[in-house]
């Protein structure tokens, strides 16, 4: 399968009497894995907006109306994909790509009946029955779930996404062992089983395991389409582990595609201020200064009680900590109040430093003996 789509092969690929989520499926792969390709989709989508303006006949339009919501649903416009495709949910590819809007914004109920809708008697069956099997999984029914998915242990036992489903059952239920034999199981398998690689990075992330989590995101982000999840987790380990240019790359891999994506936007000017203090204190070390600033306690300076409590309640430890918070941010908490506020400012300004220089809105993390990280993960 080429890697390049031109304008034509797009109009051979969006036709309403051919296409099918096998077709769907190669036309997401090339227009999320490729910027180009996604600049040609775009004009292939305003052109379908044009017709559909245009359109007099009532069938063609419906066709129109098919494709548009299947390109929405593609470029992850899922809200108004769904308008257009629940007026076409009579035909079958219609009412599937219903069912997977439905999914997406968590309207479970729907998308079952949508997916019931879509599924018929032939080899597609299998597929629709593990989207089947995954909404009931994500609407809290992982029994239920299993009872579909284990209907095709044997018919489908050396199919990837059987083992995936199966496996991410097993992990909502708390059973992680049972579970991690599927994902490997299907990664066997198939071995760029991207929803696999994801989960079992997932699962290493928030264990702590940061070397694994890395390798198997990294896996993930080179696939085609890359996982936008896989690239905002990688980002936040390669940040934790003080690799900025890295988790700046995977920030802006996420707005090539998807420009207005506000937590990638957020990510990427931490990432890049974090970048820019490490810049400093190595400047700061060139021109004679001992040890890292940044780095120094809080303990180390003199402060009244009141302070020295109220930054000890808030996890604030070093300097570091203090260019991480706002000044609105201080006075908010309970007992801090402008007295407090300037003694800290005094210590600041003896380093170079000023509260909130890092980046803004960035919460410290509490000590809980836990992993949770500096920022929430994205699950898959």
């Amino acid at each position: 399968m080429a890697d390049t789509v031109s304008e034509l092969d797009i109009n051979k690929l969006l036709d309403a009497e051919t296409i099918s989520r096998e077709t769907v499926a190669e036309i997401k792969q090339k227009v999320l894995g490729f910027l180009e390709n996604r600049k040609i989709f775009d004009k292939k989508i305003e052109s379908l907006r044009e017709g559909i303006r245009k359109e007099t006949d009532n069938a063609k339009l419906k066709d129109k109306k098919l494709l548009l919501g299947i390109c929405l649903w593609i470029i992850g416009e899922t809200k108004e994909a769904m308008g257009l495709l629940n007026e076409v949910k009579t035909r079958k590819i219609g009412s599937y790509y219903l069912g997977k809007c439905y999914q997406e914004l968590g309207d479970y109920k729907n998308a079952l009946e949508c997916f019931e809708r879509a599924k018929k008697s032939d080899d597609e069956e299998f597929d629709i029955c593990m989207d089947i099997a995954e909404t009931k999984r994500m609407a809290g029914d992982s029994n239920e779930a299993l009872k579909v998915i284990k209907n095709f242990s044997q018919s489908h036992n050396d199919n990837a996404e059987l083992h995936y489903q199966w496996g991410h059952c097993l992990e909502s239920l708390g059973m992680y062992e049972e579970a991690f034999v599927h994902y490997d199981k299907a990664l066997q398998i198939e071995p760029n089983h991207t929803k696999s690689l994801f989960q079992m990075a997932f699962n290493y992330d928030i264990a702590g395991e940061d070397d694994l989590a890395i390798e198997y995101y990294e896996r993930c982000t080179n696939l085609r389409p890359a996982h936008k999840n896989a690239y905002m987790n990688l980002g936040i380990l390669y940040e934790d582990n003080g690799k900025y240019d890295d988790a700046i790359f995977c920030y802006e891999a996420v707005l090539d595609v998807e420009p207005m994506h506000e937590r990638a936007s957020f990510c990427l000017k931490s990432a890049k201020a974090s970048s820019e203090m490490v810049f400093d204190e190595e400047a700061s070390k060139k021109q004679g200064h001992e040890g890292d600033v940044l780095n120094i306690p809080i303990s180390d300076f003199e402060l009244s009680v009141r302070s020295r409590n109220c930054l000890e309640k808030m996890n604030i430890h070093t300097l570091r900590d203090l260019t991480r918070i706002s000044e609105p941010d201080l006075l908010t908490f309970k007992n801090f109040g402008e007295t407090s506020l300037n003694e800290i400012k005094a210590i600041l300004i003896q380093k170079g430093l000023q509260l909130g220089q890092s980046y803004d809105g960035h919460n410290i993390e509490k000590s809980t003996g836990k992993k949770t990280g500096s920022l929430k993960r994205a699950k898959g």
